[in-house]
């Protein structure tokens, strides 16, 4: 009996350790597809085929990198203390813009209003690409309910963050994760709003901008996270 038992459980063991490492997480997918990736948009920006790069870009996105297990990445927070994604129980929509770029009017005071409207069932994460330093004169203006966050060459526990996503996917870029931590969507995001253009105008064509892409998304991931269930 007693060998019986344990041949079960080094089975059932055996068993967990296939199915850990069968995990696709989003960084190996990564590093798995860009290098082909790379080489196919540079070759179609050469010939200034803008539209064969995005859509290298979507497919990259759709056929890759959707679907996969977002990695735990220990992220620093601006206003408080590091996080691990994982310790996050909800969805999570995260931005990433660098402080020399200019962000675009009414994007802001936009994703203010989104983040206290989702207060309870998502957090936004505002990652730049800079010091901490870099990003005083700008942190202040996302609201308690936002999480501003940095990553920097300059640190060394950043090179995971960055090489899996500012030197593969650029900014800005939109990524939305479900609370099982899965990638449900990316997006490159441009914002077309003219400068002159009046600040009521610029933050609702901003809101509905994002409301429409985290509506979309987190009804994508209930309908994966039931298939899923499903299956």
């Amino acid at each position: 009996m007693r060998k019986f038992l344990l041949t079960v459980f080094f089975i059932l063991l055996a068993s967990f350790s296939y199915s850990q490492d069968t995990i696709n997480y989003f960084s190996d997918a990564v590093r798995n597809n860009i290098a082909s990736y790379t080489k196919s948009s540079n070759r179609a920006y050469e010939k200034s085929n803008i539209t064969e790069g995005k859509n290298l870009f979507d497919s990259l996105v759709k056929n890759k990198l959707v679907g996969t297990k977002f990695d735990n990445f220990n992220i620093k927070v601006y206003k408080s203390k590091n996080v691990k994604l994982n310790r996050i129980n909800k969805p999570i929509f995260i931005i990433t813009y660098a402080s020399w770029c200019v962000i675009t009017k009414g994007e802001i005071p936009a994703l203010n209003i989104l983040a206290k409207e989702h207060r309870n069932d998502m957090q936004i994460i505002v990652i730049f690409w800079d010091r901490k330093s870099d990003i005083k004169n700008i942190a202040y203006k996302f609201s308690d309910d936002i999480k501003v966050c940095y990553a920097n060459e300059n640190y060394s526990n950043d090179s995971h963050l960055i090489a899996s996503i500012k030197h593969t996917l650029g900014f800005p870029t939109s990524l939305f994760i479900d609370e099982n931590k899965n990638v449900v969507s990316i997006k490159h995001f441009k914002n077309t709003i003219k400068l002159k253009t009046p600040i009521k105008e610029a933050i609702i064509t901003s809101y509905n901008y994002f409301s429409k892409d985290i509506n979309e998304s987190l009804v994508n991931s209930v309908a994966n996270n039931k298939k899923f269930t499903a299956n």
